[in-house]
């Protein structure tokens, strides 16, 4: 398919729906919440997440919305640009890309992130793509997310 700008984004919209989106926060989440549990056990302190914490993680996991900035709100600043959303600037969708590959690719050791090249198939990879790069750069995966279809 011939791709442009506004057909691209019209076909974004429609396959990256809320649902999907959720979707997505709910992978993000679970791998985050193991890797929390993860280090936890590491420190020997397993047991450091009071009641109330695990009880709040509990809602976020179930309702996919946890307050304030953190990586959910960045997945959902690329989601939208990724569905045709201006953005707001440079830096502020260079802080949402690094908090969301730091988030889930930086070892602790590491000074940067180690993104694994099967990210980029995913719906979040592609619309970090998308603000990375331009939604041109995904031409490609859009024919084969097409043919799919």
């Amino acid at each position: 398919m011939e791709w442009t700008r506004e057909k691209a984004f019209d076909f974004l919209k429609e396959v990256y729906n809320d649902e999907v989106m959720q979707q997505e926060k709910r992978r993000v989440f679970k791998d985050l919440n193991r890797q929390l549990y993860e280090r936890l056990d590491d420190l020997a302190i397993n047991q450091a997440l009071s009641e109330r914490s695990e009880k709040q993680l509990r809602l976020f996991k179930e309702f996919t919305f946890m307050p304030g900035d953190n990586i959910f709100q960045s997945m959902r600043y690329v989601f939208l640009m990724a569905r045709g959303e201006k953005e707001i600037d440079r830096q502020t969708t260079e802080k949402h890309l690094n908090k969301i590959y730091r988030s889930l690719y930086q070892a602790a050791s590491m000074r940067n992130p180690i993104i694994p090249d099967s990210f980029w198939e995913t719906p979040l990879g592609v619309a970090c793509m998308i603000a990375e790069n331009g939604v041109e750069s995904v031409y490609p995966t859009l024919d084969k997310m097409k043919q799919e279809d």
